[in-house]
């Protein structure tokens, strides 16, 4: 399937054959029958590479793009603005859709890439019903074995986290009931850095031993800690990325950040969402966000460790926003702008 685009001034038209068949997938969405949801956004998303160092060659970038995942549907995507080396590629293990793009290091001419697109967001909500979930079976962790690992980077399951993982759980074999247990006891044991401040004081590694030190007050610190102790007892569980929209920034430019949740399989159920640290700021009201998210959030990718395509030259650990490479180099230094409005609600 070919996809064409012309970038808003009209003067440029670019054709991309069997290089973006991932983009066919994407772009069948707009032959797709009514969607029912809570949030309609247009949204237009943009990423640039500064600051290359002197005497770069060649520039690399993996850039997040939405995709279709329970409770959000896109209906509409577009290329405003790449290069001509633009593909839409997936990774090997997750399966998630990326951007890239590579080309000559220019100077004045930084590697930018935007696209416009219309999502939906639906609000979920009592997803972790423990009377209807069943219980795990061998044949479950046989095919969420990824899901399970004991070694993953900084979610490593310690014998002092399969102790507290044990203690809190007992003799229980619901996982519904076991992983509200986790999720209570994280935001028992850690707090989220928004609760005082604009900014996080911890190393934001997304590491289970340090939420468990109290030093860890990231989103992914303590959902690594949730993740960490749900593999402990067997349950299979999953790191989701993606920003949430602040309504009070609609229509300006703006990067929204990101935030994480995981997610947790229960027989009868499937993969259960939750985010400890919006449930870790909500007071009385955190259970909500246990099997529930908001309508204000959007999904853009899946776990760590990431097996990136085509291959990155260092393997990175945690992708925010993007990952970039200069001359076979990580290289930090990318802007993301995002300008969204909210065009309907049911």
């Amino acid at each position: 399937m070919d996809i064409n685009y012309t970038n808003e001034q009209g003067n440029r038209r670019v054709r991309y054959g069997r290089r973006i068949v991932a983009g066919a997938l994407l772009f069948g969405f707009l032959a797709c029958g009514p969607v029912f949801g809570d949030s309609l956004y247009i949204v237009r998303q943009s990423f640039e590479v500064k600051n290359l160092p002197a005497g770069a060659r060649e520039v690399r970038g993996w850039f997040w793009m939405p995709e279709d995942r329970p409770g959000q549907r896109v209906l509409e995507f577009r290329v405003v603005e790449a290069p001509d080396s633009l593909r839409i590629t997936r990774d090997p293990v997750y399966g998630r859709s990326w951007l890239y793009a590579e080309g000559e290091a220019q100077a004045g001419r930084p590697l930018r890439i935007v696209t416009e697109f219309k999502v939906m967001r639906e609000k979920l909500s009592g997803l972790a019903d423990a009377a209807r979930a069943g219980v795990l079976t061998e044949q479950d962790r046989r095919a969420f074995a990824a899901e399970l690992r004991l070694d993953e980077k900084h979610m490593e399951v310690t014998p002092e986290i399969r102790k507290i993982a044990n203690d809190l759980a007992g003799t229980e074999q619901n996982p519904v009931v076991q992983a509200r247990k986790f999720f209570d006891y994280v935001i028992a044991k850690s707090d989220h850095y928004s609760k005082w401040g604009t900014a996080p004081q911890g190393k934001c590694w997304g590491s289970a031993m340090e939420c468990l030190a109290g030093t860890g007050d990231c989103c992914t610190d303590q959902h690594a800690l949730f993740i960490a102790l749900c593999r402990a007892r067997g349950i299979p569980c999953r790191l989701i990325y993606g920003s949430r929209l602040n309504l009070n920034n609609e229509g300006k430019d703006y990067d929204p950040g990101y935030r994480c949740w995981p997610k947790f399989y229960a027989p009868g159920l499937g993969w259960v969402p939750l985010d400890v640290s919006s449930g870790d700021t909500a007071g009385d009201r955190a259970a909500e966000w246990f099997g529930g998210l908001d309508d204000t959030r959007l999904e853009w990718a899946e776990g760590r460790d990431f097996d990136l395509e085509p291959r990155s030259k260092v393997r990175p650990d945690l992708v925010i926003r993007g990952w970039v490479e200069v001359d076979g180099k990580p290289h930090s230094d990318f802007s993301r702008v995002l300008n969204f409005k909210r065009v309907g609600t049911s």
